[in-house]
Parts: structure tokens; sequence; C-alpha cells
């Protein structure tokens, strides 16, 4: 996050916040004034995720100055160039649809990984730890699969950087299996790895693995974590630990499927903040967090 995404944050935060404003009714006026804008878009601007871009979102944020009863330019003045001049930033999560469904469809070609349609995702637990520059530096992951039909040999996995990126996270302490394949895409926004099984599970059969991902220096920071899935998981858990010098200044869980776009404000107690869902999917489901430096 850049200094002006991080201050334009920071501001509309602010004022949402002083007026009582909640985002379902502030996306509610914009519609009405004819500044039509999602949900999912305001949440990334307010959270720093994102900054607005283009001539159409410099109309809402306009509109939100005087929903807001702020003066002009009390927001726009903190936007970088690019958004004023219509440019397009470098990609930032969340990545345009299309491109991430067209890549990750080729690097799983690439990772020449078996058919996936008929392993069931049981129960995923992320552990993610946070460094002393708020950024994730490892993620245990243990996740319990099922093989709905026929044998599964391997698990592909594939991971998407906040911006373009050489550095690909390293996997270690595999428990359950081995990484077998590696490969980072062309266009250097995913990579992704194969898993290899100890054991192979057949129909109704089961597996456990665990392992850590590491994102080494040079690595673009991460100040999310989230699951994706495409199919409904009987458990997701992602526990987030915070250094003490990095607690955040705000944190939000979220989700997204095809039909809602939710995310809700949450306190870091004890260092640390955690999410549960039984039966959420196909979706999105995520702590994302940030600092007002």
């Amino acid at each position: 996050m850049t200094d002006r995404t991080s201050a334009f944050a920071a501001a509309l935060r602010v004022a949402i916040s002083e007026r009582g404003m909640t985002l379902a009714r502030l996306q509610a006026l914009l519609n009405d004034d004819g500044n039509p804008v999602s949900m999912a878009t305001l949440s990334y601007w307010r959270s720093g995720a994102r900054q607005p871009e283009g001539a159409q979102s410099l109309s809402v944020v306009e509109g939100i100055e005087d929903r807001l009863a702020l003066d002009r330019g009390h927001l726009t003045s903190l936007l970088g160039p690019s958004a004023r001049l219509g440019t397009v930033a470098p990609p930032k999560l969340p990545f345009d649809e299309e491109r991430v469904q067209r890549e990750a469809e080729e690097t799983l070609v690439a990772l020449r990984s078996a058919p996936q349609d008929s392993l069931r995702d049981l129960s995923t637990q992320y552990v993610a730890h946070v460094g002393r520059d708020g950024a994730v530096e490892r993620v245990v992951t243990r996740a319990l699969v099922q093989s709905t039909k026929g044998t599964i040999t391997e698990i592909p996995l594939i991971d998407a950087t906040p911006v373009e990126s050489d550095v690909m996270s390293v996997f270690s302490d595999v428990i359950g299996g081995r990484v077998d394949r590696e490969y980072l895409h062309p266009g250097r926004l995913l990579s992704g790895v194969v898993i290899a099984l100890d054991e192979p599970i057949t129909t109704g059969g089961t597996t456990l693995i665990e392992f850590t991902e590491t994102y080494p220096p040079g690595h673009p920071p991460r100040q999310s974590v989230w699951h994706a899935t495409s199919r409904a998981a009987r458990e997701t858990l992602i526990w987030v630990r915070f250094h003490p010098d990095a607690v955040p200044s705000w944190c939000e869980e979220f989700l997204e499927t095809e039909e809602e776009y939710a995310s809700t404000a949450r306190a870091v107690r004890s260092g640390s903040v955690h999410l549960a869902r039984h039966g959420f999917g196909p979706g999105m489901l995520g702590i994302r967090w940030g600092y007002d430096r």
C-alpha cells in the first residue's frame, strides 16, 4: 500500500465513522445520485486494498464527498496522479476475474495437474503469523480432504500475489505429502505447486496434510489471509496472530460469492483475530487489516 492509498483510505474511514454512515447506506445514496458503485469496491477503498482508478471512480469519490458533507477535494486530493489522469495502476487484489480464471487454468495445465472435481474440502485451517512490519511472514495450513470418486494422488494449490512479482512463496515442512512440482505463470501474478500425497486416497477415503508457506524477501507484502473454494467446505478456520509491535489500526473479515459481498469490522484482542465458518462456498472468505500511520 502506498502512502497516498493509505492516506485516502484513512480519511475515508474517518469521514464515514464520524457521520455514522454504513457502507450499505452510502452505496444506496450514491446509486440514487447516478454514481453506481459496488459494496466490494467501497470496502476495498475503505480498507486501502485498492484506490479509485479512472474518471468514473473519481466521479464516485466526488459523490462521496458530497454525501458526507466534505469539502470538494478532501478525498480526491489524497489520490495518486494515476487516478486523476485515468490510467491503470499495477494490479492489486481483487484481480480482474477473467484474467485470474484464464491464468489459473493455464497454471494448472503447466503443472500437469490431475482434475480435482472429485476432491471434497472437509476442513481447512490457516494460522497466519504477522511480522513486525505488519505483513504476513508465514502461514501454516492444515487441510482434511476426501475423495468422492476414484483415486486422488496429488493436490494442486494456486496462489495469487498482491502485485505482479518474480518471487514465489516457499513451501516447507510438508506432512502427508511432498512438493512435487512448482510453476510461476509468465504473467507473474499467479503461481502454483503440486503436493504429491504420501498415500493416494480412493472413493470415501480422506487424508490430512499440513505445510508452511513462507514469504521471502522481495515477495509483495500481504496484509490479508483468505481461502477461496470452488465448492462448499465443511469447515474453514482462519487465525491471524500479530506481532506485539504490529497490532493493526483496523481489521475486518470479508466474504465474496457470486450473489453476495459482505465485510464486518473486527476487534483484535490479545494480539489475534480468528474467523470460522461451516458450509461456506463456493467463494472467498478472509481477514484483512491495515495501519493508520
